[in-house]
């Protein structure tokens, strides 16, 4: 990781705001998902042998330790990049798939690609690289893609949508028309499989179903609670 970050972009700004915000104000969801209400029923005579258990699981090519994925968090400053650096060292541990956050600070200021460069300190895992599908609609294309593809060395390439979140912030980008057709095209140009995901609000069946059939090869739904 490059150790010296200087001039902060806006966007690295808002990076750091993000960390700040979680770190030292009060963040929880207070809206529940309604699956408090249910309960698994227990079984008292499950018949099987608990070292006999295996969780492990295969995902768009590789084998994971766990059905577990490390999801879309954060990178572009040096305190971002300790977390992805930790981040990556669990995911290696416990063969998890891991997300790093949003790469457009890397594309706007290449000398923090380094916060998201994890693939040396988990060769192994299923690693996903991340650009806000918005970005689309503003002049990024197959080229940027590839960038942040390239930087991180990943398998897969996160799209992430963020509507809701674009209009309520500050400078946000909030031309969102045509951008399923986009998504599409890059699903057939890209060498690495596309996954869409929400950040948030979650993403609903027929939205799903758009999805799917624009090429995507999987869907985080990132509903109430985060991503």
């Amino acid at each position: 990781m490059n150790s010296k970050i200087t001039s902060p972009t806006e966007t690295q700004n808002r990076k750091a705001d993000h960390l700040r915000v979680c770190l030292e104000e009060s963040v929880q969801f207070q809206q529940t998902t309604g699956l408090e209400r249910y309960r698994f029923t227990h079984t008292c005579l499950p018949e099987l042998d608990w070292n006999e258990v295996d969780i492990s699981t295969s995902f768009l090519g590789k084998q994971l330790g766990a059905p577990l994925l490390i999801s879309s968090m954060t990178g572009g400053t040096e305190f971002a990049g300790i977390i992805n650096q930790r981040l990556a060292k669990v995911a290696q541990k416990y063969k998890l798939a891991m997300g790093v956050g949003s790469q457009r600070v890397a594309v706007e200021n290449p000398e923090v690609g380094g916060t998201f460069a994890v693939r040396s300190l988990a060769p192994d895992i299923l690693l996903f690289a991340n650009l806000g599908a918005v970005q689309l609609n503003y002049q990024y294309g197959l080229d940027q893609c590839l960038r942040a593809i390239d930087l991180l060395q990943a398998d897969a390439l996160i799209l992430h949508l963020n509507p809701l979140q674009e209009s309520v912030q500050t400078k946000g980008d909030k031309n969102f028309r045509g951008l399923l057709d986009k998504i599409a095209i890059l699903c057939n140009k890209l060498p690495v499989p596309v996954i869409a995901k929400e950040v948030g609000n979650g993403i609903s069946a027929t939205m799903a179903q758009k999805l799917i059939a624009a090429g995507v090869a999987a869907i985080d739904v990132a509903g109430a609670g985060g991503t």
